[in-house]
């Protein structure tokens, strides 16, 4: 069975301390968040301010925060930092043993007092997994120690599958291992919950194993733990920003294609026969989606640059971490065998696949936004052009009744100046009159009848003048609008 000396397992774990947009509110729950990763004894020992911007600054008064007498044969420490818009927690632990060489079935055991002390909380950008220590003499193969040890560690882990690259440090060997998968989520859009979440679900997996030759080496490689920090730093920023813009990616594809059926409603001729509720609607389908829109295509560009600013950042990490192991001499004061160019196989992926596929992204989702202007303009104007036929239409339509009632009013009036009906009066006398005189009488009472036929005459009359005036005013309103 393999062994190893003093083998030691780090989880370095990393949160989001302010995102785009954060409120004072959410900067103090993830504050809230990554202490619960470390102990109740420890927290008034944090050192917390928000006032200014810090580069690296170690938040746990005296250092390290090392395990107490309740470890039962493991000893290691907690070494919490903030690095500008993020968290880190180092937290270390080991066999109390430092000297006997242990089966590497060991480091399963190790993992469960790591994974007990962070009691279920987990990292919310990414975490990495280090293990190292110092093979005992005579021990050749190193890549069969370093892949009975990522077995113990993680027994449903596929070697062949997972290895990334190795290189030399310090004389020993190291390897890198890992996996990453964006766990994408089908949340309703309008929902407050779906928002691009800071804790996006992955499918994630990063080990680096060490083995040294020597307990020197061993020692020496301790010192390159807060280079370690940062670096893998940069790395989880990167991915989990990467995890960011899938999302966003989801959620414009989704919005591009509302933005292509507004347009498809609106293309040629079509548009004439939509009655103006339903333009209407399609305005305010469009004036619904492009805040949101135009929200994410700048949150996409914005990780964009987190992805650029971070790859920039971790080259410059690993260059100085090589340098500060190409400067340490083993204990007969030469230089070990160091070579770290692997590190650079995570750079290349970066540049080749992640940020040259959030870029293109990009490119091809941007110039929604401006179909989605367009169509809103588009529509606003159709909009406005049916609101201001359907008034003059009503204008239109106020005119020609405006014609027929003057008409039938004018009508009316004339009417009124001459007698309906001419009837006989018969004129009482005492004088006596003879028979053909009699005949010239005029009667002062005509009957009842008489006096309706008058008026219903003259109603009609007004009504026919009326039409008459009203069908001429529709003719000239007719020709006006052709003439227009």
């Amino acid at each position: 069975m393999n062994r190893i000396i003093y083998p030691t397992v780090d989880v370095f774990l990393y949160d989001l301390r302010d995102g785009l947009g954060d409120n004072p509110e959410e900067v103090e729950q993830h504050w809230q968040t990554f202490k619960q990763k470390l102990p109740q004894s420890f927290h008034d020992l944090l050192n917390f301010s928000s006032g200014f911007e810090s580069d690296y600054e170690e938040l746990l008064t005296g250092q390290f925060g090392h395990f107490g007498s309740e470890s039962q044969g493991y000893k290691g420490f907690y070494y919490p930092v903030r690095m500008s818009d993020m968290y880190g927690l180092l937290l270390d632990c080991s066999p109390a043993d430092s000297v006997t060489p242990q089966p590497v079935d060991c480091l399963q055991d190790i993992k469960g007092e790591i994974e007990r002390r962070l009691g279920g909380h987990s990292a919310m950008l990414g975490q990495t997994w280090l293990i190292y220590g110092q093979l005992p003499q005579g021990t050749q193969n190193y890549q069969e120690v370093a892949k009975s040890c990522y077995k113990s560690m993680f027994p449903d882990g596929n070697w062949q599958d997972d290895f990334q690259s190795q290189g030399r440090l310090l004389g020993g060997m190291v390897f890198e291992l890992g996996s990453f998968q964006v766990m994408l989520q089908e949340p309703v859009k309008n929902d407050p919950d779906a928002a691009v979440s800071n804790d996006l679900g992955f499918d994630s997996r990063h080990v680096m194993i060490v083995l040294y030759p020597t307990a020197y080496a061993a020692k020496a490689g301790a010192e390159l733990l807060y280079d370690w920090m940062r670096l893998f730093a940069y790395r989880a920023k990167i991915l989990w920003a990467y995890g960011q813009t899938r999302q966003l990616k989801q959620w414009l594809k989704e919005d591009y294609i509302t933005i292509q059926t507004c347009l498809k409603q609106i293309r040629g001729n079509t548009h004439q026969d939509l009655p103006i509720t339903d333009l209407k609607q399609i305005l305010n389908q469009a004036r619904s989606i492009v805040s949101d829109y135009t929200i994410d295509v700048d949150e996409l560009a914005y990780q964009s640059r987190t992805i650029a600013i971070n790859l920039e950042n971790y080259q410059k990490r690993h260059k100085t971490l090589a340098q500060k192991a190409l400067s340490i001499q083993d204990s007969r004061g030469e230089i070990p065998w160091t070579n770290v160019m692997f590190l650079e196989t995570f750079s290349e992926k970066v540049r080749e696949k992640y940020l040259r596929q959030v870029e293109k992204d990009y490119d091809n989702l941007s110039p929604g936004l401006e179909r989605l202007e367009f169509a809103i303009a588009t529509i606003r104007g159709l909009v406005d052009v049916e609101r201001a036929r359907q008034e003059r239409r009503f204008q239109d339509n106020i005119t020609i009744l405006g014609w027929g009632l003057a008409a039938a009013a004018i009508a009316a009036s004339l009417s009124a100046q001459f007698p309906y009906v001419i009837v006989p009066v018969e004129v009482l006398t005492s004088e006596q009159t003879s028979e053909g005189e009699r005949s010239n009488s005029v009667e002062l009472n005509p009957p009842l009848s008489a006096s309706w036929d008058a008026a219903v005459l003259s109603l009609g009359y007004s009504l026919l003048v009326g039409v008459l005036c009203m069908a001429i005013a529709w003719l000239w309103v007719k020709r006006k609008q052709k003439s227009n």
